[in-house]
């Protein structure tokens, strides 16, 4: 009986040793809950926004929780960040839960700044934001109630163009002797910008197609200017296209019926442009010259020699 006892007694321990274990296991929830699936939440600014009279020498936004180092879609937070106006490069730092901003040069006094973090901010589950986030302070003592819209149009494929970059320039007497103003944007995916709290005056605002995302409008992209007086609000189209020193040079021409031909050309012409009879000559077989009736692009009304087309071009002639 004793030697029964003896093997028996490790059985019933360890009997007794899984059923406290299962029952410390059967209390509380599970580990690990459910998935987190939202994206970092913007908690706190520093400055605020709107702030009057600011004297920080950096921009701090800070998170519910820690945010990716590096951005989905873009190479570094730098390209997630936008100063304006623009004075170099800012510096950017990623702090855990923070992201701060100092500019190169540091703020200048009594100038309003527009600090815009773009979509695309990661938390490290991949979470991303698809919003984004501006701070807007003075270091004078006020902020002007302005606004500047618009959208920028790739005219040769008559769509808009996403993501461009857009710089409003500040000329005349505002401007300042050092150096030009200039307030930069980047457009959303419809190619529609926003500039608030400019002060007022006259500015040059060009908008471009930003393809390589490097902030400044390189050989060939396609880009385009119009001047705008600021006092309260204002709205802009801005038709880009790609800038040559050659003009459009004509590549065929086919007959589109019994009494019109259509002429192609190896680059869009100008939106401004006036197309008259008088800008075409067309030679018959025998070395005669035949009359131009009109001239007009494609799906639009001819425009005879003494007309003047509509102000805003159709789609470019092919």
């Amino acid at each position: 009986m004793r030697l029964t006892a003896r093997r028996a007694a490790p059985h019933l321990l360890a009997g007794v040793a899984i059923a406290a274990a299962a029952a410390c296991a059967s209390q509380g929830a599970p580990p690990g809950g459910p998935p987190d699936k939202a994206a970092p939440l913007l908690v706190r600014t520093t400055p605020d926004s709107n702030a009057v009279g600011a004297r920080a020498d950096r921009v701090t936004f800070r998170f519910d929780e820690v945010v990716a180092e590096r951005p989905t879609g873009a190479p570094s937070l730098d390209a997630l960040i936008v100063v304006s106006p623009r004075d170099g490069d800012p510096r950017v730092s990623w702090r855990r839960d923070a992201i701060t901003v100092r500019p190169r040069r540091g703020f200048r006094p009594n100038t309003v700044y527009t600090v815009t973090l773009l979509p695309g901010l990661a938390d490290l589950r991949g979470n991303v934001r698809t919003d984004g986030a501006e701070v807007v302070f003075s270091t004078g003592p006020t902020i002007p109630r302005t606004r500047l819209t618009g959208v920028v149009f790739d005219w040769a494929a008559a769509r808009p163009v996403p993501r461009a970059l857009v710089e409003a320039i500040q000329v005349g007497p505002g401007a300042g002797t050092r150096d030009t103003t200039t307030y930069v944007a980047v457009a959303d995916s419809t190619g529609r910008f926003a500039f608030r709290h400019l002060p007022t005056g006259r500015y040059t605002v060009r908008g471009a197609a930003d393809g390589n995302n490097n902030r400044t409008v390189d050989p060939r992209e396609l880009f385009d200017t119009v001047g705008v007086a600021l006092r309260d609000t204002a709205a802009i189209e801005i038709l880009a296209f790609a800038h040559d020193t050659l003009g459009p040079r004509l590549t065929g021409v086919d007959v589109a019926d019994s009494v019109t031909l259509r002429a192609t050309f190896d680059q869009p012409l100008s939106p401004g442009q006036r197309l008259t009879p008088a800008l075409f000559t067309v030679t018959a077989s025998d070395s005669t010259r035949v009359p131009v009736a009109a001239v007009a692009p494609p799906d639009t009304a001819a425009a005879p020699a003494d007309s003047t087309p509509p102000p805003r071009p159709g789609p470019a002639p092919r």
